[in-house]
């Protein structure tokens, strides 16, 4: 018996098909790995799972459902509310499956939480998403995904956004919940060692179309298999630069705490122009807070952040906004860092008018048009809203917005690890292209080996302290 069948199913979104003739069956417990790039039709066809395709998506063929079916989504920050606690949003989800008393209901979530790993006496359920780690986050949405007891689970990239040892805990969890639940589990990913350790079987679609099914084995000997995870894991390098020049941004003596915890040890950093400096650690290593420090965001307890020779938390006025000029960000998630109702042209102009507020409407769209150019976006791109924009390109808006003030100096917070494999080659590729150029960058992610081909120079950071990573031998660039 099937708890979940697509029956030659296709889906169109106006003149673009997404989808075609896609057939696949679920029995209870089973687990399929659903493998694809971006713009493979994978996340088309999990939407049509729930019943959840946008508005003037046309649907054919059949998809049927025996029993319920839940999902846990790839950005669970997104997800959550923040304006409840994890306690109440688990307990709603409880109360829209079975009629419950506030008391009762609130018991059982916390049951729900303590299934996943949240013991309630060390995670209280009065806390808010904000005060957990992705981690932790990502086991909440399970358990609200559990709570309408379903035949299906759907996972749709659950492990993206998370550092390595945390997925890997956070797919055991759902391993042993299939198991134990006796559910069919859908796993949509471009991960294929994620999908190793779970799924009985793999569905390989490219461009909306299934180009491989099986057991991983067979799959992994199908020589389309091998052309197309080629696309997809493509890890640009580039040699290493060699300074001549001081550094654009310092970081001497840092260190800085929470209460009687020490948070950030003495940590050392100098980073040049033209440098990408990679930054790795666990999650809880304090990398945001680091980073929090070297944007002026906290100020240290002891210790100096100097940009080109300048103190940041220092200067004041005109000085500061000079200094907060050179260094900018980019954050992990587009969808959260980006106004969904504002236009691109007013997103990325809007340092602008924060920095420059004096300069000419003309001379700030055109500033506009040509970074929006810099990053590869379209001409049309800064007329339409981030919405209408892929992952990757929603990224190079968020990376045209900091590049639009001319810094110095780029922070990267995971701002790579969102998306999938094939975009996220495209856009360190792009910033590989700007670190030629002059542009710095301090680099945090948890993937060491996409970061390896492309940084100068590789720390970890652990208990608050920097510790120097070796990397492969790679040629210098020249000057």
């Amino acid at each position: 018996m099937s708890v979940l069948a697509f029956d030659r199913v296709g889906i169109r979104y106006g003149a673009h098909r997404a989808l075609s003739e896609f057939s696949l069956n679920l029995a209870p417990g089973e687990a399929v790995a659903l493998i694809g790039g971006t713009g493979s039709g994978k996340s088309s066809a999990s939407l049509a799972a729930l019943g959840l395709l946008h508005a003037g998506a046309s649907l054919e063929g059949t998809v049927r459902r025996e029993g319920r079916v839940a999902m846990i989504f790839q950005e669970p920050l997104l997800a959550l509310n923040p304006l409840m606690t994890i306690g109440a949003q688990v307990a709603e989800a409880v109360t829209a499956r079975h009629a419950m008393k506030h008391r009762a209901a609130a018991a059982e979530a916390a049951r729900l939480l303590a299934e996943v790993g949240l013991d309630p006496t060390a995670i209280p359920p009065q806390r808010y998403p904000h005060e957990l780690s992705g981690g932790q986050r990502q086991r909440v949405a399970i358990a609200i995904a559990l709570a309408s007891e379903p035949a299906v689970l759907i996972a749709d990239e659950p492990t993206t956004a998370l550092d390595p040892e945390t997925a890997t805990q956070v797919m055991a969890l759902v391993a042993r919940l299939v198991r134990e639940r006796h559910m069919a589990l859908l796993l949509v990913t471009h991960d294929l060692d994620l999908a190793r350790g779970i799924a009985d079987r793999i569905v390989l679609l490219d461009h909306g179309h299934v180009i491989e099914t099986g057991p991983l084995p067979a799959i992994l000997e199908a020589p389309r298999t091998a052309a197309l995870l080629e696309r997809m894991h493509h890890r640009p390098q580039r040699r290493r630069s060699q300074p001549d020049t001081p550094p654009v941004l310092q970081a001497i003596g840092l260190q800085h705490g929470y209460g009687a915890r020490t948070v950030i040890a003495g940590v050392n950093l100098a980073l040049h122009a033209g440098q990408i400096v990679g930054l790795v650690g666990s999650s809880g290593e304090g990398k945001s807070t680091l980073l929090r420090l070297v944007l002026g965001l906290e100020h240290p307890q002891h210790g100096q952040v100097l940009i080109d020779g300048h103190d940041l938390h220092k200067a004041r006025g005109a000085d500061l906004r000079g200094l907060r000029r050179k260094v900018q960000a980019v954050f992990q998630d587009p969808g959260a860092s980006l106004d969904p109702r504002w236009r691109v042209g007013r997103i990325v102009a809007e340092p602008l008018g924060l920095l420059e507020p004096r300069l000419p409407p003309a001379e700030r769209d055109a500033r506009v048009c040509a970074v929006l150019a810099r990053v590869g976006l379209p001409e049309d791109a800064a007329s339409r809203l981030p919405g209408a924009f892929s992952g990757g390109q929603r990224q190079r808006i968020a990376l045209a917005r900091a590049l639009v003030v001319e810094p110095e100096v780029i922070v990267l917070d995971e701002a790579t690890s969102a998306l999938d494999a094939h975009v996220r080659a495209e856009i360190l590729d792009l910033i590989a292209s700007l670190a030629d150029e002059g542009l710095a960058f301090l680099f945090v992610t948890h993937d060491r080996s996409m970061i390896e081909g492309l940084a100068d120079r590789l720390y970890r950071l652990s208990a608050g302290k920097l510790i120097a990573q070796d990397l492969p031998p790679r040629a210098p660039r020249e000057p």
